[in-house]
């Protein structure tokens, strides 16, 4: 018999399509309920990650905010800017899959989760990069959730990543035994013919925990980065619930043998030479199309 198993979900305001559509098929399954949901309080109406919600939201239409934004990420992520500003044009050009899955709406919109409990709070700087929650929210999640379900609060570290009997499960946009860090990017660079995420229990090494589950997904001939990041969501919207199936049926994660190399995410704000080549690749496969 199954085990039953109650979900928490670490969340930003806003919920993307994939995300909605992830925690759908998760709830739907028989024997596992979303009971709490902690929202990132730290996500406020003027920060970045708002801003870039709001120009997807708008669409393919350009704005001023749009300007705007594009010159506070070359502030803050550099070189960047430049790759968000090309996804920008493929929505003009019609590629728009990437902008589809990223439409979003707050999480007290959400069906699935109208039954949750939904409070916020701002997560503890653990040094760095690195978040940890506060501690009665750690020690709630601990006794309310047997798994929880990360889709905010950036990189964690900390007792919550124990607190839960199952852990804190977050996808990697690669197989993390092939590619660590910043994932897909390198592997579209490296014309890899397939797309592949992993499922993963958390822990304190980047794109190191222990995996539950690797999906991955053929890419059409000649893939731009619009294609790539289909597949990507796709799998996104399938791999909780068929992860959180295995922990039901009892099945536990694996320690990887070996990981892959780890890509830091500063090639795409600093490494012309890794931006150029991302670009090149993308606006020469657009052109191919056009042209078959």
């Amino acid at each position: 018999m199954s085990e039953r198993l109650r979900v928490g979900v670490l969340a930003n305001p806003m919920l993307t399509r994939f995300e909605e559509e992830a925690l759908e098929n998760v709830a739907a399954l028989d024997g596992v309920t979303i009971d709490e949901v902690v929202v990132d309080g730290s996500v406020t109406e003027g920060s970045a990650l708002a801003a870039g919600a709001d120009a997807v939201n708008q669409g393919t239409s350009i704005s001023l905010s749009d300007l705007k934004l594009f010159v506070d990420v070359v502030h803050e992520s550099g070189l960047k800017a430049f790759i968000h500003g090309d996804e920008k044009l493929g929505w003009l050009l019609g590629e728009t899959e990437q902008m589809d899955w990223l439409q979003s709406r707050p999480v007290t919109e959400v069906d699935c989760l109208r039954e949750a409990s939904i409070r916020e709070c701002e997560p503890v700087s653990a040094g760095g990069a690195w978040n940890t929650l506060p501690d009665d929210v750690t020690s709630d999640l601990g006794d309310s959730c047997d798994v929880v379900i990360r889709f905010g609060f950036g990189l964690l570290k900390g007792p919550i990543l124990d607190a839960p009997e199952h852990g804190v499960l977050s996808v990697h946009t690669s197989d993390i035994r092939e590619y660590r860090g910043m994932g897909h990017k390198i592997s579209f660079v490296n014309d890899d013919p397939s797309a592949a995420i992993t499922l993963q229990q958390l822990s304190e090494e980047i794109d190191g925990g222990r995996i539950v589950t690797v999906m991955s997904r053929e890419l059409p001939p000649t893939p731009t980065l619009d294609d790539v990041w289909d597949t990507v969501y796709t799998l996104q919207t399938e791999v909780f619930a068929a992860g959180i199936e295995q922990l039901q049926a009892g099945d536990s994660p694996s320690q990887p043998d070996e990981l892959g190399p780890y890509y830091p995410h500063s090639l795409q704000q600093r490494n012309p030479r890794f931006v150029a080549r991302l670009l090149v690749k993308n606006n020469w496969r657009r052109l191919q199309k056009r042209l078959s």
